[in-house]
């Protein structure tokens, strides 16, 4: 089995969204080969919107760049994932660009809507599993990622990924917490485990990586004395 991590984080390997996607990895046998590609050390141009990936080069962008590596990864993976910040309620923009590039593996839309607006050009694609790993620096996830997931519903269709959106992300530099914070990353693994013998997710785990790591409380005054300390004194 091969496992593919895209980081999407401009910190790259410093990343706190990547403390999780590596926790998730860890779940897997250690059969698995698991590779980490980080986006921003990549050349990835934005998308052209000539259209040519879906008529005169059909299934092959016309751009020369780092893509055609990243493409030839995805396409050689069982199981990708993405892990990256929430940036304003979106995703990063490197991740966006590599997400525009995507195009290719799509096949032209025609009218009507099953599940997704678009067909897979190639077969492998259909059977790869795509996680979503995120972290915001809010108290709670769900209205944070209500924008990211419409997206994704669209572009993957509903039940063609599976998320894990984790909010308070600054707790994984932080001095505070340890202890919950390693307890969170220990359900993460757990979800990993599961999902490399499932390709999903037990309700009771998920019931567990869903919830905050410290409550509300507790965070706003861990953050309220960081942002403190970014002040100018004067």
């Amino acid at each position: 089995m091969k496992l593919l991590i895209l980081n999407g984080s401009p910190k790259c390997e410093r990343s706190n969204t990547l403390n999780i996607a590596k926790a998730f990895a860890e779940g897997f046998p250690e059969s698995t080969e698991v590779e980490i590609l980080h986006l921003a050390k990549m050349h990835i141009k934005p998308c052209l919107g000539c259209f040519s990936c879906w008529g005169k080069t059909a299934g092959k962008c016309v751009i020369d760049d780092d893509m055609g590596i990243i493409s030839e990864k995805i396409l050689a993976s069982d199981i990708i994932v993405e892990s990256f910040p929430l940036y304003f309620f979106g995703m990063p923009s490197t991740l966006k660009a590599m997400t525009d590039r995507c195009l290719p593996f799509m096949k032209p839309y025609e009218g009507g809507f099953a599940g997704g607006f678009h067909e897979m050009r190639d077969g492998r694609m259909n059977i790869k599993k795509l996680v979503i790993i995120s972290t915001c620096g809010y108290v709670e996830a769900a209205p944070m990622y209500e924008a990211l997931r419409k997206q994704l519903d669209s572009i993957c269709g509903k039940s063609h990924y599976t998320a894990i959106f984790c909010p308070q992300g600054e707790l994984f530099v932080s001095d505070y917490g340890r202890r919950q914070r390693e307890g969170y990353l220990r359900d993460i693994k757990r979800a990993g485990e599961e999902f490399a013998d499932s390709f999903t997710i037990s309700p009771e785990t998920r019931s567990k990586i869903d919830k905050p790591i410290l409550s509300p409380a507790g965070f706003e005054a861990i953050t309220s004395a960081h942002w403190k300390q970014q002040k100018p004194h004067g």
